[in-house]
């Protein structure tokens, strides 16, 4: 997350996709661009993303954590 914040100059966390459109709703206009796990405890990233495109005009970058060892 330094990163990010040393480019963005805010960043907001949430571990669960209800709290995240929560805060995307209170204030769309405040973000930039969404970063998702596609694992998340309450529901899955792709959620996340389809309410992202449907209701909010934002970028979304989803991470899905993958184990190389599974691929081959």
């Amino acid at each position: 997350m330094t990163l990010l914040m040393c480019v963005i100059s805010t960043v907001t966390s949430c571990n669960r996709v209800a709290a995240a459109l929560v805060k995307l709703r209170e204030n769309v206009d405040a973000y930039n661009l969404v970063i998702s796990d596609v694992y998340m405890p309450d529901d899955n990233g792709f959620t996340l993303l389809e309410v992202v495109a449907l209701e909010m005009d934002l970028p979304v970058i989803s991470e899905f954590p993958f184990d190389v060892k599974d691929w081959f």
